[in-house]
């Protein structure tokens, strides 16, 4: 990208962690891996039991490495039960004991892991916990992977009522010794979240990891997570085929990659009395009927689901209407599995692993505030961790330099090791293990300083450092003049842009899944045009920051709608500037989702936002950055400037203003928390 602002958008710079190669979409080579894929997943299914002999023989040193010790018992895997849920509707479900448990009927606690990814691949997980002694029951969800034939995935509606279910069946069990606790990441996590309150004191503990209750669909300043809607349609259609495959993740591919790619074909222009939505999740929070539930989904959109059958279609048209369409109003709150959740009524210990640039932390610690508010006996028995790196260690697949904070060899697997927290289930399902007393409430790594710092709440006891934006009204790209200090504005001219909504700034990096996430280089989105850039001089001294980043800026556009990103970067040197958090707002949301205005154009109006919780120390040397402009696509849709009128181009480009003077005194708000 050359210094001027380009033309055209390209597509291309959309970047993707996780994709398949052309050459096998939709062609006689992709069949071919499909059914080697199908066949290694049944090989998989019957090696992982004489794998799991050969580590208890000769995996020592590599399992204490990992903190999951010595395998112990032999282990006897019953498959494949199907558990009836009250409607008919059947989980696929394998069992695993340890031997002495299954042949001398001995009770023993219980490990359930609940999945939508295939439960025969992840048989291995089965085997580790039953050979630590835990009866562990592994459960592909309603309408997933081996439970597709009998069941049709529920959107999360079902994920409470199913999770519960299961629990109960597993006291009725011979083995059952009043001790139950649950495993797993990202959608794993979830089905531990949807019932870790109000259970009846059924399950024991649980650890949770990269998920959250509050929705990841949900942005309080109004933005269409359009890129995280697109890819929750793709992982969607992929867990409901019974085998993993090509076919199931490149499904409706077409379709995922113009709304990836083509800004143009999601442009948001929705009047302020819109009537796009013909649902809204907050009003289908307050029906407990599922019956009722099932009922109003089908009459609003001509659909014909039975969640107790196979799925006849209905499925993919309802995913399409949420996801990529908008026809229900998903900003709110929460998804179905969590609600009517607030907080309350938390009776299950829970140890939460989450990663400073994964999709759900800035979700978990919002809800971290609530629990912490509204449970505080249960917070006792609280713990979370949270380390460096994004969802499902995705960054380290495709990065595209070494990014100095994260942690050495040795802190990885120390790291690793909260994904398998044997000494929890240990201290709470066989009364042994760590003393819980001695463990810290929230342990956070601290990107750039490779430490950890412990706390008992969140956010930490930190003083409010306010730098303020300068510039002589040439802020424009980062070979601009514009400037972060403490010294309060006087008499300066604002800084100003074009957005041209066919033209929007790319997403790199940053909170997000199968786009390319984590911390990338800032550098050529810098030499935009429409972005504006505040740096600091270098850092005298460093900065550790820990908390929630704010900012307060003062705009106006000609436009009587528009969008506003911001995102905050450390800058190494003029070759490198790594992305630490960002996030946005539409501007007929800036006094909240309930109250829409439209703007008066060339009006100056007030915005305080939320960019994201952090855990970052700022070297000395380095310099903090803030860049402003208007779009950040695809993790947002883009806004056609237009507020609901027609055009036949389908939008306009605004002039945006960013004012900071006496009377505006936009700034940055860092929550420090130790100077060095």
């Amino acid at each position: 990208m050359s210094k001027e602002k380009q033309d055209l958008f390209d597509g291309s710079d959309v970047e993707f962690a996780i994709d398949v190669p052309p050459f096998l979409k939709d062609t006689l080579l992709g069949k071919l891996m499909d059914s080697l894929i199908q066949r290694s997943m049944n090989f998989m299914n019957y090696i992982q039991a004489p794998m799991l002999k050969m580590f208890k023989y000769f995996g020592g040193p590599i399992g204490r490495l990992l903190g999951l010790g010595t395998p112990k018992y032999d282990v006897v895997r019953l498959k494949e039960h199907l558990l009836t849920m009250h409607d008919g509707a059947k989980l696929a479900t394998d069992i695993y004991l340890p031997k002495p448990v299954f042949e001398d009927r001995f009770k023993a606690p219980t490990m359930l892991i609940r999945l939508p990814y295939w439960k025969d691949i992840a048989s291995m997980l089965g085997y580790i916990f039953a050979s630590k002694g835990y009866v562990t029951i592994l459960q592909d969800m309603r309408g997933c992977a081996a439970s597709s034939e009998y069941g049709t995935l529920a959107i999360t509606f079902y994920l409470r009522s199913d999770g519960l279910e299961t629990l109960k069946w597993i006291t009725e069990r011979f083995w059952y010794n009043g001790k139950i606790g649950m495993w797993g990441i990202s959608f794993l996590g979830i089905t531990q979240l949807a019932v870790s309150w109000d259970n009846k004191g059924m399950l024991t503990c649980a650890s949770p990891a990269q998920n959250s209750y509050t929705s990841v669909l949900y942005h309080p300043q109004g933005m269409n997570v359009l890129g995280m809607g697109v890819t929750i349609h793709r992982l969607v259609k992929m867990i409901t085929q019974r085998y993993l495959s090509i076919k199931g993740f490149s499904q409706d591919e077409q379709l995922c990659e113009t709304l990836y790619r083509n800004p143009l074909a999601s442009l948001y222009n929705d009047p302020l009395d819109t009537k796009r939505f013909l649902l809204h999740l907050e009003d289908l929070e307050k029906i407990t009927d599922e019956e009722e539930l099932t009922n109003l989904i089908n009459e609003t959109y001509n659909l014909n689901f039975k969640f107790n059958e196979k799925d006849d279609g209905s499925l993919d048209k309802f995913m399409k209407g949420v996801m990529l369409k908008r026809r229900v109003n998903s900003n709110y709150n929460y998804l179905p599995y969590a609600f009517r959740f607030t907080g309350e009524k938390i009776e299950t210990p829970m140890l939460i692993v989450g990663s400073w640039y994964d999709m759900f932390i800035e979700q978990f610690l919002t809800d971290l505030k609530l629990i912490q508010k509204n449970s505080p006996e249960h917070f006792k028995n609280f713990k979370m961790v949270v380390g460096p790196g994004a969802h499902g260690g995705m960054d380290f697949m495709a990065s595209d330099s070494k990014f100095p904070s994260m942690p050495d060899t040795k802190e990885m697997f120390a790291l690793y090791q909260n994904f398998f927290p044997l000494w929890w289930y240990e201290y709470w399902l066989k009364k042994g293990g760590k003393d819980l007393s001695k463990v810290p409430t929230l342990r956070l790594y601290i990107l750039n300083r490779k430490i950890w710092r412990h706390f008992s709440k969140w956010p930490p006891n930190c003083k409010e450092l306010k730098l303020y934006l300068h510039s002589n009204g040439k802020a424009n790209s980062r070979f601009g003049r514009g400037g972060l200090s403490g010294i309060e504005p006087k008499d300066e001219p604002p800084d100003s842009f074009d957005f041209d909504p066919s033209n929007p700034v790319v997403t790199r990096g940053g909170r997000f899944l199968f786009i390319r996430s984590g911390p990338l280089n800032q550098i050529k989105i810098e030499e935009r045009k429409d972005v504006l850039v505040y740096t600091t001089d270098k850092l005298r001294q460093g900065l550790e920051v820990i908390g929630d980043v704010k900012i307060v800026f003062y705009a106006s556009s000609s436009a009587k709608d528009t969008d506003f990103t911001v995102k905050l970067v450390d800058v190494y040197n003029d070759k490198k500037a790594i992305n630490v958090v960002d996030n946005g707002v539409r501007a007929r949301f800036r006094d909240g989702l309930k109250n829409p205005s439209l703007l008066e154009p060339n009006k100056v109006y007030k915005y305080e936002i939320p960019i994201g919780a952090v855990g970052i120390y700022f070297p000395k040397d380095h310099k903090i950055r803030i860049e402003i402009s208007s779009s950040n696509f695809p993790r947002f849709d883009v806004n056609s400037n237009l507020a609901g009128e027609p055009n036949e181009k389908g939008y306009i480009t605004a002039n945006q203003k960013i004012f900071h003077d006496s009377e505006y005194p936009s700034h940055l708000i860092l929550p420090v928390f130790k100077r060095y």
